[in-house]
């Protein structure tokens, strides 16, 4: 058996623990539709927008109102659970533990993935910069615009084609 699938495996089982443990935490649920939707999101590959989410949500037989998505993708982003994306208008599984400080993503300007680290210490620089310029952060999540290593490899090849 592969080994990265058993790696996906297990995380996958972490996260959902620990949405369900923030959610009692607060003393609300991880519903079945919250779970599902959340689900989604962990497995997948890049930041997805609402209706991508729904069109999954049929895949599995699940018809779904927009209204609702955005319902709970405001539940899950409350909770620290997920992150909007706003450079794609789109959502993704929060993956790293942090209440203190706000999210680092970057996203692939040509494939949309999307990364998220966990650096205190570079959100601390960043805000001590923007105190110095006279401004504030109204973002739980930094997006840092780039391209990924597959992308850069793709536009090295092609460029010497």
């Amino acid at each position: 058996m592969d080994n990265n699938l058993i790696d996906k495996d297990i995380l996958y089982v972490k996260y959902i623990k620990h949405a369900e443990d923030v959610c009692k935490s607060k003393g609300d649920r991880l519903t079945d539709l919250r779970r599902a939707i959340f689900e989604i999101l962990i497995k997948s590959e890049k930041p997805l927008k609402a209706y991508e989410i729904i069109e999954k949500m049929r895949e599995h037989g699940k018809r779904i109102h927009a209204a609702t998505i955005y319902r709970i993708l405001e539940f899950l982003s409350s909770n620290g659970l997920v992150h909007r994306v706003d450079a794609l208008n789109a959502y993704i599984a929060c993956t790293k533990n942090h209440t203190d400080h706000p999210s680092l993503l970057f996203i692939c300007s040509n494939c949309s993935r999307t990364a998220e680290i966990d650096d205190p210490d570079l959100c601390g620089s960043i805000h001590k910069n923007l105190i110095k310029l006279g401004m504030s952060s109204n973002n739980d999540c930094i997006e840092v615009k780039g391209r990924c290593e597959n992308c850069a490899i793709q536009a090295t090849m092609d460029d010497s084609n």
